[in-house]
């Protein structure tokens, strides 16, 4: 359903004095609203009128009671959302014919991409194909949930579910105007460090370069060097997006890739065992915590301590992810986190951190972000310059409070997604392991006895989108093969999957009535 919708002061006061008269909808809609859980959005300018209108009108009913009692409650049983009023372009408008409280409300809902509910036909007409009338309401949402494009996320509709916080947090750091390593990025360290158990967390300017500075942390450490050598070695899955083996390559390493397990798609880590007896330059392990399922790290944990070797877990997709009730990237020596806009826990542009509880790793890759050094005018190590914006860390703090919910709304929407096509004999649905906490940063089908292609392209015409992560596995990029690397064995899970994996819409603020609308469309073919 699209829930975006604005409503004016008229049908808002409708509501409050009981103006069946009116609007003889009125009560229809509030129980439609309430049921379904539609917010009700205001724009911010309309505060004052609303409530000096309805004071006005209760006073001249000679109706003795409290307006703020009143109000407070309808907030309080109502999902009542306040957006900005946008100050741009106003003034002209200020000094014009225009009606000044129609235009505020048509501005924050251009703004957001609302459509406007009023019964007001001037209105109507200004706001054109954006408006709709009481008496449409229901019709109304009805179309637009048989009409409705299914995405894959709704990034809008996230950021409006909680925009009063990002908002209030971004004018702070705007006022303070202290944009690179503002307090935001401190309180977001500590945040998460208290969140995952560990001692140490680093913004970072991405998820790519919080691998990076990983490895390069440890070739430092553990080498005295500024880079691996290629005859270092650092054992990945070739079944992951291109950072990660691209970070082995940029700290100097040369990544080993090592097959996957076809009901997790994380790392096989028999083959990880039957590799290192064959190899004795292995440094680490990089395991990935792909589509938000943990990859097996107790075995992995086992093997790195019985081989001396450092572990770098890849969480770019499983914030919130656990085993064996531990926040993954509080387990390995470093984790590695992504805050890209698509992630459970996103920005609004890139940024990533890194955790770990080793002292000294965390001392030398808070150098390595600000130019190599502790002094950026008298530098230590080859550094970068891969800050976390203070935007970034105030958009997320103000997104923090929620990744828990959203990560359950998630799992309920799994819930939802196996039970409804476990009938159907030509897909495999994902599982969560025994220890395993998975996220579903996606939900992602193996297609068993059907052509990938046709199915996107069915769905596409039901307008549901769908994504391949991933159609080409590591090892069978250039990149790759051009600067070094080595293969284990056949590798032909990871090929079986990057052929046959589609992953499905998975919006945690996605009514249910979506879901089962894939579902339908997947099991009517």
């Amino acid at each position: 359903m699209d829930y975006k919708i604005i409503w004016d002061n008229n049908v808002i006061l409708d509501l409050l004095l009981l103006r069946t008269k009116d609007n003889p909808y009125i009560f229809e809609i509030e129980k439609y609203v309430s049921d379904y859980k539609i917010p009700i959005y205001l724009s911010s300018s309309q505060l004052h009128n609303l409530k000096f209108i309805f004071s006005k009108h209760l006073k001249g009913a000679n109706i003795n009671v409290n307006v703020n009692v009143i109000l407070r409650k309808f907030v309080e049983t109502h999902n009542v959302r306040v957006l900005k009023t946008p100050s741009y372009d106003i003034i002209d408008k200020w000094y014009s014919d225009f009606d000044i409280e129609d235009e505020l409300i048509r501005l924050t809902a251009e703004t957001f991409d609302l459509y406007v509910l009023t019964r007001d036909e001037k209105f109507l007409e200004t706001v054109k194909d954006k408006g709709v009338h009481p008496k449409d309401f229901i019709s109304f949402i009805s179309n637009s949930t048989e009409n409705q494009k299914i995405s894959m996320l709704d990034l809008t509709r996230e950021t409006l579910y909680i925009y009063h916080k990002i908002e209030k947090n971004m004018d702070k750091v705007i006022k303070e105007s202290n944009f690179i390593l503002g307090p935001e990025v401190k309180q977001l360290e500590e945040k998460a460090a208290r969140y995952l158990g560990v001692k140490h967390c680093i913004g970072c300017s991405s998820g790519t370069d919080a691998l990076v500075l990983s490895l390069r942390a440890l070739a430092i450490k553990l080498k005295g060097k500024e880079y691996f050598d290629k005859t270092d070695e650092i054992i990945t899955t070739p079944f992951t997006f291109t950072a990660t083996g691209d970070a082995i390559l940029r700290a100097g390493a040369t990544p080993v890739f090592i097959d996957i397990d076809l009901d997790t798609y994380t790392i096989d880590t028999e083959k990880i065992k039957e590799y290192l007896r064959t190899s004795k330059n292995v440094a680490g392990i990089i395991p990935v915590h792909l589509y938000g399922h943990p990859a097996n790290m107790d075995e992995i944990m086992q093997i790195a301590k019985e081989y001396n070797l450092f572990v770098v877990e890849d969480v770019a997709q499983a914030f919130g992810g656990m085993w064996d009730n531990k926040k993954l990237g509080s387990i390995g020596t470093t984790g590695c986190f992504s805050f890209f806009p698509s992630k459970n826990l996103g920005g609004f542009g890139d940024g990533g951190m890194v955790s770990t509880n080793d002292d000294e790793l965390a001392e030398i890759i808070r150098m390595l972000i600000k130019h190599g050094g502790k002094d950026k005018y008298n530098v230590d190590h080859i550094g970068y310059n891969a800050r976390l914006d203070t935007l970034q860390a105030a958009i997320i703090l103000a997104k923090f409070d929620i990744i828990d919910d959203f990560n359950e709304k998630r799992r309920k929407i799994a819930k939802i997604y196996t039970e409804g096509l476990k009938e159907i004999k030509w897909l495999k649905t994902p599982i969560e392991k025994e220890k395993a906490y998975h996220v579903f940063h996606q939900y992602t089908i193996l297609l068993t006895g059907k052509n990938r292609e046709e199915i996107q392209e069915r769905l596409k015409q039901q307008g549901i989108s769908t994504m391949v992560y991933y159609p080409y596995p590591l090892h069978k990029m250039k990149v790759f093969i051009n600067n070094g690397m080595k293969v284990y064995g056949s590798l032909q899970n990871s090929e079986y999957a990057a052929k046959n994996v589609l992953s499905l819409p998975i919006e945690p603020l996605y009514d249910e009535k979506i879901i089962y609308n894939v579902i339908e469309k997947l099991r009517e073919m």
